[in-house]
Order: C-alpha cells, then structure tokens, then sequence
C-alpha cells in the first residue's frame, strides 16, 4: 500500500510495512453476496473504541464546566481521566473500563495534550472577561451561552476535543488499524465475539468514526467524525461514500478478496480525509461570515485550527505537511487580529488540495 515519506517516518513505530508478503486472495468458486446497505456483518464488535469515545465526552463535559465564570479547572481531574486513572478516572467518569485515552493517543503528541491541559487550566483561573490580551470567559451577543477563551482567542476546549477526534480517533483507524501491520494477521481462526483478528481490526478500525452498524440508514446518536460525515453529506455524499468504503473492506476480508480489502483502505482514507478537510473550510467559512463577533469568529477558527492539525494522521494524506503549516499560520496565532484576506487564503489553499475550487464557499 502506498504511503507518504514525510508521515511514514513519524508513524514508522507505529505502522509497519509489510506489503511485500502480502497473500494473493484465493481462489473461490464462488462470488460476493451483494454488499449489505449497513456494516451488517458477523461478529461485529468495537466495544473498547465505544467505550473511549464515552471517555471522551465525560472529559469534555468536564472541561466545558469552566465555560462559566468561576469555575476552576483541577489538573489531577484531567491528568486521571486522560490515563483512566484506577480504571474509572480516579472518579470522575461514570463508569469502569479498562480502556484509556492517553496509551492510544499518537505517542509523539501525547504530551501536546498535557500542555493544553495545562494551558486550560491557567485560562480557567482567570476572573476577567476574555478579550484581546485577556483571558476567560466570554458570553455570547444574545447571552444564552459563553465559552472560555484564552488571551490570543484560542477555545482550548475545541483545541483538545479536535485535537483527540485526530490523533486519537482518525490515526488509530486509517493509520493503525488499516496498516499492513494489523491487516496481515490471521484471517480463519474465529474468535467468539469478535471473528477473525484481521475482521476485528477492521471493526475497531470502524469504531472510531463514532456511528453505529445502522449507518448510514440511520443517522441518530452518531458523534465525533460521525457527526461531521453527516453534516458535510449535503456537498459531498460523505455518509455513503465512507460507510460503503468500510463495508467492501469488511466484505473482502469476510470472502478473503484481499485485493478488494486493500482498495477498500484506500477508499476510507481518503473520505475520512474529505471529510475532514471539508469541515476545516466549513468553519473558515463561518469565521469569514461573523468576522465582527469575537465569540463566533474565536470559537468555529479554534475548531478549524484543530481540524487542520488533523489531516497529519493519515498516512496517504493529499496534503503536505509543508501545506497544514501553512495554513496554520494563515488562521493565525491570535484569533482578534486575523484577517479575511487570510482567511480566505486559507481555505483556497485547502480548496486547490482537494479540488473543491466550486464547492469551496459552499461547505
């Protein structure tokens, strides 16, 4: 499979190559039943990927708790529930798990979420009202909800959550769950609950897109990169392209059609890609359309900023990384003083990448 030099050497501890012993699929007498309209398969599960994404949104409603003037934010609450501390966040999630956050985070960026951990924190001491120079808390014009901000504009909030929605949930299924690595293992041995290794890898690979067996027929109690695929469907057809992607590679893999699979990785990679790229011009767009409201303008940039630094995670990424530094820097390192003409800048630079030239102000 392919793979890109610049990512291949960061991820290389992570994503080993072994293309070369690749197996031929083997013959068959007989064909495909015809590809279900779901990820209807047997065997299906990706409970450790459901339970990290729980954690997730337990330590976001945490973090959003200093969204209101006063509140806090304690480091050991976040440092424990980011390493499932005592198997239930030393107390602060709901429930038990085994499973952990920070062990399956990107292992050269694990300690970027611990310096916006911190980061947050100092922001949450703050009592004044957020504006350029200041950090805190900022209401919305109407008043009916408020954002804690730091002193350059940045919502640390949207930082972390995008942050880990990347280097958690989009590096773990396209750069280790679909690598060579977990895809040549055993593929006839049934394990109860789970199938064969190679099917499982699959389905937790399926895991962190955040949506359920049903999709993309039903679209309810989808979340994380679920949510941004239905929300990106309208422009760019994102919910079957990527579920129809994941359902020939779990069919392949079912009928051993390995070339099938390998098209199949390729395929997921690059919608994940799509729609990730998609929503960052999303809110680029809707920075440029509330270029007077610091709240609005502050809020959807942190969330494009954290959608950007994302694109790094595939390992058959379009972009460069020469190109999301760029664009890093044209949303610029102060949310009050950023430019349309920047901005604008920035998401034609995603649009030429992409070849969304026509749909660029339509995302």
């Amino acid at each position: 499979m392919h793979s890109r030099t610049a990512i291949s050497f960061l991820l290389g501890l992570c994503v080993l190559s072994f293309s070369a012993c690749r197996r031929e699929p083997p013959k068959s007498e007989f064909f495909h039943t015809p590809l279900p309209s779901t990820y209807d398969f047997p065997y299906v599960n990706y409970s450790g990927q459901t339970e990290r994404l729980d954690q997730m949104e337990e330590v976001m409603e945490y973090i959003e708790t200093a969204n209101q003037y006063g509140v806090q934010l304690d480091p050991a609450v976040l440092s424990a529930m980011f390493a499932n501390t005592n198997g239930n966040g030393n107390g602060n999630f709901s429930f038990i798990s085994e499973k952990d956050i920070k062990s399956k985070v990107f292992e050269p960026h694990r300690s970027v979420f611990e310096d916006y951990f911190s980061t947050l924190v100092q922001a949450s001491k703050s009592l004044d009202a957020a504006e350029d120079g200041i950090a805190g808390v900022m209401y919305s014009e109407d008043g009916s909800s408020s954002r804690l901000f730091t002193a350059n504009g940045y919502e640390y909030a949207e930082l972390i959550e995008k942050g880990l929605m990347g280097a958690l949930c989009y590096y773990q299924a396209t750069a280790l769950y679909l690598s060579d690595e977990k895809m040549e293992v055993d593929n006839e041995e049934i394990v109860e609950d789970e199938g064969t290794a190679m099917a499982h890898h699959w389905d937790e690979a399926y895991g962190y897109l955040g949506v359920g067996n049903n999709f993309p027929e039903n679209t309810e109690d989808i979340r994380y990169w679920g949510k941004y695929c239905n929300l990106r469907n309208a422009v760019l057809g994102s919910n079957e392209k990527l579920s129809e992607a994941f359902r020939i590679g779990r069919s392949g893999i079912m009928w051993q059609r390995y070339n099938e699979r390998d098209s199949a990785i390729t395929l997921v990679r690059t919608e994940w890609e799509n729609v990730c790229a998609a929503t960052a011009i999303h809110y680029i767009n809707s920075a440029l359309a509330n270029m007077d409201s610091d709240y609005l303008r502050n809020h959807v940039l942190s969330e494009a900023h954290g959608l950007v630094k994302a694109l790094f995670y595939n390992p058959e990424r379009r972009i460069t990384q020469s190109q999301i530094d760029e664009v890093i820097v044209l949303l610029g390192d102060n949310f009050y003083a950023v430019s349309t003409s920047d901005l604008q800048q920035a998401r034609d630079m995603l649009a030429g990448v992409y070849g969304w030239e026509n749909i660029k102000t339509t995302l």
